[in-house]
């Protein structure tokens, strides 16, 4: 049984031969991301439905995310993967992963739901799925961003910023008067060619918008809620790419891929307008920056 998704332009396959059901799935958010299968995805991942899990070989611990909640290790064999049950802590996924995240050799205990023995998709998404992917962004030449991404006037916008300033309350806004909303939590920026694009994700915040599509990047803001009016301060290229990285998802196991994050966000700063964005939760937010665009400029590093 095959199963593929399309992310901010990669296609993802899971293969799971023996056609066990699929429990939970799709899930809503993801159902708009379900694409054909692909005979060369960016991604494959081989999933074998087992109990017990096969033990693998000890390697040399890469990263240990949220005390133990998944962890990456390095062998020569290439890259290991153990993720565990978030209620009993015991290891639920094991994976060998290519040095290049391109292929994934899985394997993952049974779930029980309504009677039925099967698999569960979202637990190779996360955390699994979200690694390859991530790790392929970075060294790619991209980035997944804790943002609001829309498009208005066939241009994409990023407001990013911490939890509370108001990532939701701008998507709402800005829907209300017919932008699409391609996400309120995360987002994907990346290079294609010359240009800059903004690419949803099935990865919802508040307000649980999830749109499978993407726009070229006109303006990225850091907001903050205002206290009299809206205002746009620009920001330097350095500064934007410190805010940038606050809110950015970082394969931090992965040298190649920081490096390349890096690399990517000096040149999107100096390309893209970047600008504080203080604002009011009023709809004219969205005209005053309709009516700010034509005169966003790139500032200086």
């Amino acid at each position: 049984m095959d199963l593929t998704v399309r992310i901010g332009g990669y296609a993802v396959q899971v293969h799971e031969p023996d056609n066990h059901p699929r429990l939970t799935w799709p899930l809503r958010p993801f159902n708009g991301f379900l694409s054909s299968w692909t005979p060369s995805p960016d991604i494959r991942i081989d999933v074998t439905v087992a109990s017990p899990l096969p033990e693998l070989p000890p390697g040399t611990l890469l990263f240990d995310s949220a005390h133990g909640c998944w962890k990456l290790f390095e062998s020569d064999d290439g890259l290991l993967f153990e993720s565990l049950d978030p209620k009993l802590f015991q290891p639920r996924v094991r994976a060998r992963i290519s040095d290049d995240y391109r292929t994934v050799r899985a394997w993952m205990l049974p779930g029980l739901e309504d009677g039925q023995v099967g698999w569960s998709p979202m637990q190779l998404f996360n955390p699994l799925i979200e690694v390859c992917l991530l790790s392929r962004l970075s060294r790619d030449g991209g980035l997944l961003l804790h943002a609001a991404g829309l498009v208005l006037d066939k241009q994409g916008y990023v407001f990013t910023g911490a939890s509370g300033t108001g990532k939701s309350t701008v998507a709402e806004l800005f829907a209300n008067q017919d932008a699409v909303v391609l996400s309120d939590e995360r987002v994907i920026l990346r290079r294609h060619g010359t240009a800059f694009f903004l690419h949803g994700t099935p990865w919802v915040g508040s307000g649980h918008y999830a749109e499978n599509s993407s726009a070229p990047i006109a303006a990225l803001f850091s907001i903050s809620h205002g206290q009299e009016q809206h205002s746009l301060t620009p920001l330097a290229s350095s500064k934007a790419a410190t805010l940038i990285l606050q809110q950015a998802f970082l394969p931090h196991w992965d040298r190649a891929g920081l490096e390349a994050t890096l690399e990517f966000l000096a040149s999107l700063t100096v390309r893209i307008p970047c600008h504080g964005l203080s604002f009011l939760n009023q709809r004219d937010v969205v005209d005053f920056v309709r009516d700010h665009s034509p005169t966003l400029t790139p500032a200086s590093r």
